[in-house]
């Protein structure tokens, strides 16, 4: 017996995105559900024109709340998370498509994607991305733990599908400083209560392992100048995370 599929997909002011990532899903879901918080842009029009099925709107809490909230509207019991910026490629959409055809009972079973992660227009090889595998299709009645960043299911990683998810996170530097910043903040909630006094190991040996350990450790220098900068923001992250901490503690 085939097994239908929801896609959800979060948004908030993803107008220059996500026109190729609901296209692609389109061609999988058999329901595209977007939750989208509020978009000030042509987010909702451009998710309407390009094969969603149902919008929600819901107003943004965490991510791991966000998508624990979206799983409860699915229409059907499978779903697929995707990102805004995030595009099916087509060997994973010929694999999902045969993953339909099969019938899956086990609530229990989840599958996980292989990314590709697009920065300053390279797709990166190195730098800790090389082995990026993410939980993303799963019964809808598994939960993501609650934590503002870097939410995820606890399980072991599986082994991926076969296909690629491309990752067209970064837009320019600029708009990838800013996200870093709001990673930053709300990572600072996370680490609050793990986290002693805040001293020069925080914001300086921490940040300059984090360099070491991208563009070395990880290869980063294969990238060759993305992964340069890439290794910079990853320590860049580090040190607001205890900048935005120290900021968190004295309000």
């Amino acid at each position: 017996m085939p097994t239908p599929l929801s896609i959800i997909i979060l948004t908030y002011n993803e107008a220059d995105v996500l026109a190729p990532t609901m296209q692609a899903a389109a061609l999988v879901g058999d329901e595209v559900l977007v939750v989208d918080s509020f978009s000030e842009d042509q987010t909702v029009s451009i998710a309407k024109a390009h094969g969603a099925t149902r919008i929600e709107m819901r107003a943004f809490k965490n991510w791991a709340d966000q998508r624990n909230w979206a799983m409860e509207q699915s229409q059907h019991p499978w779903v697929l998370f995707i990102d805004a910026d995030e595009v099916l490629d087509k060997q994973l959409i010929t694999v999902l498509q045969q993953w339909k055809s099969e019938t899956h009972t086990n609530k229990e079973h989840y599958w996980g994607l292989r990314r590709t992660h697009f920065f300053m227009g390279r797709a990166m090889r190195f730098s800790g991305l090389q082995s990026d595998v993410v939980v993303r299709l799963f019964h809808h009645t598994r939960r993501y733990s609650d934590c503002e960043v870097h939410e995820r299911m606890n399980v072991p990683k599986p082994h991926p599908l076969p296909g690629k998810l491309h990752h067209y996170t970064y837009k320019n530097w600029d708009q990838w400083n800013k996200k870093q910043r709001a990673y930053a903040s709300r990572s600072a909630k996370d680490h609050q209560a793990r986290t002693g006094t805040i001293g020069l190991f925080h914001t300086a040996v921490k940040p300059a392992f984090r360099f070491f350990k991208h563009f070395v450790l990880r290869l980063g220098f294969l990238d060759g100048r993305a992964g340069f900068w890439y290794s910079i923001s990853m320590a860049q992250g580090v040190y607001w995370r205890y900048v935005e901490l120290k900021k968190l503690r004295h309000s």
